[in-house]
């Protein structure tokens, strides 16, 4: 008959050798009746401390994170004990400690919260402002989730793993960081790519070995990016409203259909942004605020008109924004109105007139998707592929006049074995 293993965890206490009313907190690992014991690197007074609950007493932050260090090492401890079990070897009171400082040796090294903050610093200044808003949001999640998660609000990236990606996840996806704007599908799935990435940087510096969380996925879901269709363009194009500022948002969202500017970037247009060819073709010409890459779209007679509708002239005012300030908050709330004036299905937001851009306009006109990338300022034609879907009416395009085509060749192949079988 198997004997039963004895394993226990306690923790005791030892008073200081130069201080009388000072103790030291040890954690005691018993298996088989053989002990050894682990510095907690904990120092209290004696009187503070509950031998039957194994505890600090108080209720202080300071006495708060004393007993959660406890209850981490403990925990820590029995995980070590449960690993050697699973693994069938030699388990004694030793090899449990061995094990547990062996963790301890590997957690020496940089910080999750030291890496992020290098990150800031670092690619902060690199990037337009538009360029790493998203990476600040991606940090604030995981510094929020970090003191959620942890006593001290840190830990060592040595310590990540999937199961730190996967509770990050869960965190974003049940704790927005604001309330009204929940965070689901795809956003998720950014920020756990941009986590990622500042990971394999930290890997590039040498800060760790791998990658702990490389091998964590949350794919993200191809979502068919909306815009107007033709129909729906026309209909914008032709209903006359009264309100001047309805018309001036109308007129902005126009502007970016017909070039595919994003919102930033038509709030920045002046008149420098504008080049003549000797032909009369008018060039806008614009480094994104997003990426700093070229937008160079030639000018439609239909963008040139509300360019010049806007335009003003005066002291300084090639360099003075074409458009009135106003707000993408603004813009978006007034197209919600003007969408239901025109009765259009697509829900309105600015960034749909650049998405109406890229496909209505551009793709389903013939233009090639190289010729697009570079008149939205796309660093990747895998950014621009996103546009090329195929959807009912290409189909069709494609598909006209094969029936056709199909009894031409039928016709041609009938005539063919008529002639081979009279000759034969």
């Amino acid at each position: 008959m198997q004997a039963v293993q004895t394993f226990a965890i306690n923790f005791i206490i030892r008073r200081h050798k130069s201080n009388k009313a000072k103790a030291d907190i040890y954690a005691r690992i018993t298996v088989d009746g053989q002990r050894k014991e682990i510095s907690t690197k904990e120092q209290i007074d004696i009187k503070d401390w509950d031998t039957a609950r194994e505890c600090v007493k108080g209720k202080t932050m300071e006495v708060k994170k004393i007993n959660e260090h406890i209850d981490s090492i403990r925990f820590r401890i029995r995980q070590k004990y449960r690993i050697l079990d699973d693994e069938g070897s030699l388990i004694t009171a030793e090899t449990v400690r061995g094990a547990y400082l062996k963790v301890q040796a590997e957690l020496k090294g940089h910080k999750l919260i030291e890496l992020l903050d290098y990150y800031k610093k670092i690619w902060e200044p690199k990037l337009k402002k538009g360029g790493f808003k998203n990476y600040k949001t991606t940090i604030e999640y995981i510094k929020l989730f970090a003191a959620f998660r942890f006593p001290s609000a840190d830990t060592h990236l040595s310590q990540l793993d999937n199961q730190f990606a996967t509770e990050l996840e869960h965190y974003i996806r049940t704790t927005p960081i604001k309330e009204h704007d929940p965070c689901n599908g795809n956003g998720v799935g950014k920020h756990i790519q941009r986590f990622k990435r500042i990971l394999n940087w930290a890997v590039e510096l040498k800060w760790i070995k791998n990658n702990p969380c490389g091998e964590y996925s949350c794919p993200l879901k191809k979502s068919k990016r909306k815009k107007l269709s033709i129909q729906e363009l026309v209909v914008l194009e032709q209903k006359q409203l009264v309100s001047p500022m309805l018309c001036y948002v109308k007129d902005l969202f126009l502007y970016s259909c017909y070039t595919g500017l994003a919102f930033v970037d038509a709030m920045a247009l002046c008149h420098s942004h504008f080049e003549t060819e000797t032909d009369g073709t008018i060039w806008c010409k614009i480094y994104r605020t997003k990426s700093d890459e070229l937008s160079a779209v030639p000018l439609m007679k239909s963008a040139a008109n509300i360019i010049e509708k806007y335009s003003e002239e005066g002291e300084g005012w090639a360099n003075k924004p074409i458009f009135k300030s106003i707000t993408n908050q603004c813009v978006n709330e007034k197209l919600k109105i003007i969408q239901e004036i025109c009765g259009i299905q697509t829900p309105l937001t600015f960034h749909v007139a650049r998405h109406t851009f890229a496909k209505t306009v551009a793709l389903k006109n013939g233009v090639p998707l190289e010729t697009v990338q570079m008149m939205m300022g796309h660093t990747k034609i895998s950014t621009t592929q996103i546009y090329a879907d195929v959807d009912e009416e290409k189909i069709m395009n494609d598909m006209r006049g094969i029936e056709d085509k199909m009894l031409a060749k039928r016709n041609y192949l009938s005539k063919k074995s008529t002639y081979d079988t009279t000759v034969g």
